[in-house]
């Protein structure tokens, strides 16, 4: 619909008036910063005058009339930051406070009422609301709703009407570079440009472009867990981080970033996603891996492997002898069944026989096997095993103190008629010496019954692992079992713990009652959740019982063969269909349709989502004699590219050792960075990257280092190809030397 000059005129004074305001409510801003600025430094030579230094003749008073100036001082920097903030927010509005327009008229009314869009809130000094913020409950209808009956749901219940008018804009330095009316869901012309331009590096908000599928996984928040499950490019992690966003808008009065974790990949990604959340001007939430969490609750002193170096271990070790031990190893340790047996060993290790017998000294019953036992499965039945434990040593310490007081004081006595001291202190010490000596027995005896060795506990489920899994509905040979537990056994005895053991000694910890607490975490995002396995699942269960859950992932870009989640069903026990929701993302928006229908030929089976309709080169499927002649060739292409202006080039590498390789090629022709680790920091340019250290990411170029029959052979490594290839977003070159992989299916070969 064509907008005729007169409502380009209207259009143009409004945005004057509400530029206007937003430069306004800036300068009163800024008035105020000045004022507590002043006010700061005038406490603080108050705090010097009346206070002073604090003396010891009146430590107490000083002290009191110094905590109140502290108090102050502590106000005055909380309105600062909120200020500050607020300026920040007026800054941006200045330059371009809103992106779209509904007009809706309410069921009842005559008239319609307009509602601008932008990324805050505008209210006069008449309590006039000028711009809307896009998490506004009549918001939403911008993102839901075409011409026609429309509704959305604010506190006070449902309201019904009807849009008719849907307007969307480009405001930069507070002038209407372009505008144009919609009457079907936000148009592909703004998304088109968007999506066509060269990434800057790091991830951005993508307000003015939410879909209305996108809208709906935001706002949902009518079951405490939700799965959104979507193809590659699909948004799922900018749903994440609007949805938080939404959250601390919708309930600012409950909740702050302090109250949201979310679970990355690795310390990459989020980097990667660290504009998002201030863009939206919000703080950024707590951000955190699972490797890392698990790294600070295990502590044991044992070698622990990590993520990346067990997936390097899995794709460049399959010539060595015990490749097939360990891969078993991980999938029966990955297994959906093997956590029946790990709750049955739960189960077992609690009611078994502690080997309690009665706690004397010197010959006076402290207290019997009897009760102790009472305490264990009574008393304190209601705590976890850890826990019951700590409480049973704290009461025999508690009824075992007067016996020690009184043997202390024996002592004493027999040592003040010897006279073998020197004076009074000597006397007390020696005397608490040789009761400690004494007691050592019984204390030696207090701290066997109470033990709790994690690592003891899971020796002893590898010790007799063919009796607890005998009852279970295991499909492993005898042999095979025997195998595992043979090959466990073994790495504990060298001190090395895998990273699939460090699942279950995890898991085992939290069963115990060994965790710290996490009630304040109200929200938790789990993003790439295709890559957690269903016992990572029950550890998050564990830990967040009380939390709102929100997992994001694709199952189609499983990454690790042997540990991923399988399909969403293997974790339905833990999230229960009454209270999740699982919601399917059909489109994709990240790459051109050439790049994903090739991505989507990876797949080998019936893709029914759709994809943006923009367009770009086929990608290029190219032999080499060698793998020397592939760097050549990517050499020139980043040369090609730069002067193209694409900005972000990813050279996906199926492994560290080729990353290497390929960066001691380039690193003195070309400027160029190696990601190989996952604290590593992210940078825009060009980057090599193995595909494990890639999930989430994605860039201008694409080039895929030797996607040859070497590399890429068999079916476990499909989905990582094409999660490879769908980090493309405008050009893709798969290269291989020898043979092309089988998993191209003679498609698209050159």
């Amino acid at each position: 619909m064509s907008i005729n000059s007169f409502e380009r005129k209207q259009e143009n004074e409004w945005l004057e008036n509400v530029i206007k305001e937003a430069r306004k409510q800036f300068d009163k801003m800024r008035d105020f910063d000045e004022k507590i600025e002043k006010e700061a430094i005038e406490t603080q030579k108050e705090l010097w005058q009346e206070v002073g230094p604090i003396s010891a003749a009146n430590e107490l008073d000083q002290l009191a009339d110094f905590m109140s100036f502290i108090d102050v001082m502590k106000r005055q920097k909380r309105e600062y930051g909120f200020i500050e903030k607020l300026k920040k927010k007026y800054e941006k509005m200045i330059l371009s406070p809103y992106f779209g327009r509904i007009d809706f008229i309410e069921d009842g009314d005559k008239k319609a009422e307009k509602y601008y869009i932008g990324m805050s809130n505008l209210i006069n000094d008449d309590y006039d609301t000028l711009v809307y913020d896009w998490r506004a409950p009549v918001s939403s209808m911008f993102y839901d709703y075409e011409i026609g009956k429309a509704e959305f749901k604010c506190p006070e219940g449902i309201v019904g009407g009807e849009v008719t008018l849907k307007r969307q804009y480009k405001i930069s330095n507070g002038k209407i570079e372009y505008m144009f009316d919609s009457n079907l869901k936000i148009d592909d012309e703004i998304l088109q440009e968007i999506l066509a331009k060269s990434t800057d590096g790091r991830m951005n908000a993508i307000v003015t472009t939410i879909q209305r599928e996108q809208n709906k996984a935001i706002r949902n928040e009518e079951y405490k867990n939700l799965i959104v499950q979507g193809p590659a490019g699909s948004g799922k992690t900018s749903i994440a981080l609007h949805r938080v966003a939404y959250l601390l808008y919708k309930h600012r009065n409950e909740i702050t970033s302090q109250n949201i974790l979310i679970f990355s990949p690795n310390q990459i990604f989020n980097d990667y996603i660290s504009n998002v959340l201030p863009q939206l001007g919000e703080e950024n939430i707590l951000q955190t891996t699972f490797m890392e969490y698990m790294n600070k609750a295990l502590n044991v002193d044992l070698k622990k492997e990590n993520y990346y170096d067990m997936m390097e271990y899995i794709l460049s070790s399959k010539d060595k002898p015990s490749y097939q031990k360990r891969i078993l190893n991980i999938k029966f340790k990955s297994s959906v069944e093997f956590i029946d047996i790990l709750k049955k060993y739960v189960s077992y290790v609690e009611k078994a026989d502690r080997g309690f017998t009665d706690i004397i000294f010197r010959g006076k019953m402290i207290i019997s096997s009897k009760d102790l036992q009472g305490l264990l499965y009574k008393d304190y039945s209601y705590l976890p095993l850890k826990r019951r434990l700590q409480k049973i040593r704290e009461r025999v310490l508690f009824l075992l103190e007067p016996y020690k007081k009184e043997r202390i004081r024996e002592v004493a006595g027999e040592l003040e008629i010897s006279g073998d001291f020197i004076d009074r202190v000597e006397l007390t010490e020696k005397s608490i010496a040789i009761v400690k000596d004494e007691m050592k027995d019984i204390y030696s005896k207090i701290d066997r019954i109470t033990e709790f060795d994690l690592v003891d506990i899971y020796r002893k489920l590898f010790e007799n692992l063919e009796f607890f899994s005998g009852s279970s509905n295991i499909e492993n040979s005898k042999n095979e079992i025997d195998e595992i537990k043979s090959y466990t056994l073994e790495n504990l005895d060298a001190r090395q713990i895998y990273y699939e053991d460090q699942l279950i000694l995890l898991y085992l910890k939290g069963a115990f009652g060994d965790i710290p607490k996490t009630s304040e975490i109200k929200y938790v995002i789990i993003d790439e959740a295709q890559d957690y396995t269903p016992l990572q699942y029950e550890i998050f269960y564990q830990l967040f019982k009380s939390a709102n859950i929100t997992m994001l992932g694709d199952l189609n870009q499983s990454i690790n063969p042997f540990m991923n989640v399988g399909n969403y069903n293997n974790i339905s026990h833990i999230f229960l269909r009454e209270n999740t929701c699982i919601m399917n993302l059909t489109k994709s928006y990240r790459s051109t349709m050439e790049i994903t229908n090739f991505s989507r030929m990876l797949l080998n089976k019936e893709v029914a989502e759709e994809s943006i309709a923009r367009h770009g080169d086929e990608p290029l499927v190219h032999g080499f004699p060698n793998e020397e002649a592939i760097k050549m060739r990517i050499l020139e292409d980043i040369k090609i590219y730069k002067d193209k202006g694409y900005k972000s080039i990813g050279i996906i590498t199926r492994t560290k050792k080729e990353a290497d390789e390929v960066y001691e090629f380039l690193k003195d022709k070309v400027q160029v960075k190696c990601i190989v680790k996952d604290d590593d920091d992210y940078v825009n340019g060009t980057i090599i990257i193995p595909i494990f250290l890639a999930k989430g990411l994605e860039f201008d170029m694409v080039i895929i280092y030797n996607a040859g029959d070497e590399n890429y052979n068999c079916e476990e490594e499909r989905l990582l190809l094409y999660t490879a290839c769908t980090r493309a977003l405008h050009v893709l070159h798969v290269y291989y030397s020898g043979k092309c992989t089988p998993l191209l299916q003679g498609k698209y070969r050159s």
